[in-house]
């Protein structure tokens, strides 16, 4: 049955096109880009090398320091250095940290004020365009407002998203996957799938989102249970699964599982999307045993691909939950997540025991 609900996309998005025409349409009338990126990506790619062999009428500017779980210092100064440089437009090339990094200083290359000003002010200067292209499958952050900053004072992460810090275009050029390694390739899927997944949980979920959803996790899980096969992935599917992905928490946000995995990235140094993944198996559970109903339907996507999601996370990453973090520093991470503005999205009352009891 519909119910009344709002759709909002704006991010032109091009699948496979060649990046030569993508980029001479975008900078069409701008001099002056800016390029923000890590310092690996960049290179590894040949993307730094391609842009100032086919671009040399431009003036380019290159910041390549995002570093990974980029913090607000770092989103501050990428924002100055854009600013300093007086660039027109810019390309955050790269995993969800470098095109995260790349939103957020769009908007302060706009905009010189504190961080936590900056994002709660609804009177600011607009961001400058940006185009991102996505070196991993597991953001989606190419589709979607948000920016995932870290306090690091506060050992936190904080979502700075402005209604108009979408990106203006989106590219998927899967080549630029080939440099990964097979285990970031996998971490990242299992990161867009939680996006998915959450996504098609969430109180905020749709009859729109649960379509991209239901897509993106069927991709995904066909390519992982193909990996364990010893098969070939797909980076195509996988990539493009992943914006699908980042456009459903758009609309729907994510749950207590992301709030939960992001106390293991802040204070155990675990890769966003592993500790997504190694708290999946327990959180479906949790979600069961909530009487979450559409659970059924994730069920049926794991039978049809005879997929084991417990299994599977033993034998990419061999480690538990209880490998990393005892009960009682487990019990500062539930308090941290359910305080996270996530868990308002998750379509159960969690309480701390259940969480906790379920985990282990």
């Amino acid at each position: 049955m519909l119910t009344n609900f709002y759709i909002y996309s704006p991010v032109k998005l091009y699948v496979e096109v060649d990046p030569k025409e993508v980029l001479l349409n975008f900078f069409k009338s701008k001099n002056c880009i800016g390029v923000i990126s890590g310092k690996n990506a960049v290179l590894k790619t040949g993307f730094k090398e391609f842009l100032l062999t086919e671009f040399r009428d431009k003036d380019l500017y290159f910041f390549d320091e995002v570093e990974e779980n980029p913090s607000i210092n770092n989103v501050i100064k990428a924002g100055r250095f854009l600013r300093d440089n007086r660039c027109e437009a810019v390309v955050a090339f790269g995993g969800g940290s470098a095109i995260d990094a790349g939103k957020a200083a769009a908007v302060f290359a706009e905009n010189n004020l504190p961080f936590y000003e900056l994002l709660s002010k609804e009177d600011y200067n607009k961001p400058i365009p940006l185009l991102a292209i996505p070196t991993t499958c597991g953001t989606g952050s190419e589709m979607n407002n948000y920016s995932i900053i870290t306090d690091i004072e506060k050992a936190d992460k904080v979502n700075f998203n402005k209604p108009d810090s979408y990106p203006e275009v989106a590219l998927l050029w899967s080549d630029y996957l080939k440099t990964l390694d097979e285990r970031i390739i996998i971490a990242t899927a299992f990161d867009a799938f939680t996006h998915a997944f959450e996504g098609y949980i969430s109180i905020a979920s749709n009859p729109f989102t649960d379509i991209l959803a239901i897509e993106a996790m069927e991709i995904i899980v066909r390519n992982i249970k193909e990996v364990i096969d010893k098969a070939t992935l797909d980076l195509k599917e996988l990539l493009f699964a992943s914006s699908l992905a980042g456009i459903v928490i758009a609309h729907t946000g994510t749950t207590l599982l992301h709030a939960l995995g992001y106390y293991l990235t802040n204070h155990y140094k675990i890769h966003h999307g592993e500790a997504n993944a190694i708290l999946l198996p327990s959180f479906i559970d949790i979600c069961k045993g909530k009487g979450v109903g559409k659970v059924t339907k994730i069920e049926e996507i794991f039978k049809k691909n005879r997929f084991n999601v417990s299994q599977a996370v033993k034998e990419i990453f061999h480690v538990k939950i209880y490998d990393i973090i005892d009960k009682n520093n487990a019990v500062k991470m539930i308090d941290y997540a359910l305080n996270k503005p996530n868990s308002k999205k998750t379509p159960f009352i969690a309480r701390q025991d259940y969480i906790l009891n379920n985990l282990f």
